[in-house]
């Protein structure tokens, strides 16, 4: 009996280490859940560039089919506690058990490719072969629009960093080859019109880096690459890069391959904007705005610094240099690529017009007759071609 009994009483006895334990994670979880109630509520993620889950309303019918649930769960994912750490480590998690393709959907139709976190630094989109009629049906609407505009037509198909790094990637890492739709460019637009190769250009053989680490957009020293290749083209004399003063505007850009992947030891991007030093005088009209600059400086302060290059992607902007006399205008049909090219075209120009077909739902035939134009490019990023749909815009008339 006294045997029971002293058994019994060791058994009620609480370990100071079971209870420390014990303590702890009551504490967390107290912790947690008053921050989840109490702390300011983000509603936008700069970090990720996305709206983040607000609190769900409760319904009858959203707790009776489970999605009042799944939103709890998404928005107690979206405001936890110390996210950016954990997010940051999860990364890190995953590197560190040897996977390279982060932030990758292959359950989507098309599935999704993710990040390669390459050498030096850099980020790149991972490459997935072209499952889709997607680029075949821009293709067309590109042919369609040579035989229609009837004036000269030159399209800029930009190759995304990692097809021109490919030596940054990691070990034997997957990724398609790019010049299989550069190719089918060339091939289907035949002598309709002009496609410009870029792919040694933009190749970093010389040690100069064409493209952010951060952002899948080239920088400003791969916007003048591609600009010399298609005004050189096009039978004008390009500016040198001597003749242009590359500004540094901001050492702070973090762009959106690191949106996708966040790990807390990226370095940033510099961006640099290109200034001419020679006698210019610009001025850029997007709706019923107007003004003396195609650089808009507020995005500095924000995330979305690439956007400092015409304020990111509007329907229509015309973009006038008084300087030049020439009375040549151009318009553009681009992917925000483009952006970055026009401080530097503007010098050959006395207008560009950019249209992104994205946005724009009107006849593009009449507006080149309305408008004079005297020659069109189509400047995309070739990833951009095989995902997104704006061939059938040109189709209209």
């Amino acid at each position: 009996m006294k045997l029971f009994e002293k058994g019994k009483n060791e058994s009620r006895k609480c370990e100071p280490g079971s209870l420390a334990i014990t303590v702890f994670l009551f504490l967390t979880i107290l912790v947690g859940i008053l921050y989840l109630a109490l702390a300011p509520k983000q509603t936008f993620s700069e970090d990720e560039n996305r709206v983040l889950e607000s609190f769900p309303t409760v319904t009858l019918e959203s707790v009776r089919d489970g999605s009042f649930m799944d939103s709890v769960e998404a928005f107690v994912g979206d405001h936890f506690m110390l996210r950016k750490f954990f997010v940051s480590l999860n990364t890190r998690a995953q590197l560190w058990t040897g996977r390279r393709d982060l932030a990758s959907d292959y359950s989507k139709v098309p599935a999704e490719g993710g990040i390669y976190y390459g050498k030096d630094g850099h980020l790149y989109e991972v490459l997935l072969p072209n499952r889709t009629d997607v680029f075949q049906r821009n293709v067309s609407g590109f042919k369609i629009f040579a035989e229609k505009a009837q004036i000269p037509f030159y399209v800029l198909p930009v190759p995304s960093g990692s097809q021109e790094q490919p030596d940054k990637l990691p070990y034997s890492a997957p990724n398609h080859d790019q010049r299989e739709e550069l190719n089918a460019l060339q091939t289907t637009l035949g002598q309709s019109a002009k496609v410009i190769d870029v792919f040694e250009a933009l190749s970093d053989k010389d040690g100069q880096d064409y493209y952010y680490k951060t952002d899948h957009h080239w920088n400003s020293y791969g916007a003048y690459q591609g600009y010399r290749a298609l005004i050189t083209e096009m039978g004008y004399s390009p500016a040198e890069q001597e003749d242009f003063d590359f500004q540094k505007a901001s050492d702070s850009f973090y762009g959106t391959l690191y949106s996708k992947a966040i790990l807390s030891n990226q370095q940033p991007d510099t961006v640099y904007l290109p200034v001419y030093k020679k006698a210019e005088k610009l001025s850029q009209a997007t709706g019923n705005l107007v003004q003396d600059s195609i650089y808009w400086k507020e995005y500095l302060e924000k995330k979305d610094k690439y956007s400092v290059f015409l304020g990111g992607n509007h329907s229509v902007d015309i973009v006038k240099n008084e300087v030049q006399t020439n009375g040549k205008k151009l318009l553009i049909l681009k992917d925000s690529y483009a952006n970055s090219m026009v401080p530097f075209l503007a010098t050959n120009f006395s207008e560009i017009h950019i249209i992104d077909l994205r946005y724009y739902n009107k006849d593009i035939y009449s507006y080149i007759r309305q408008n004079g134009i005297t020659e069109t490019a189509a400047i995309y990023s070739i990833k951009q071609l095989c995902d997104v749909l704006v061939g059938n815009r040109l189709l209209q008339r």
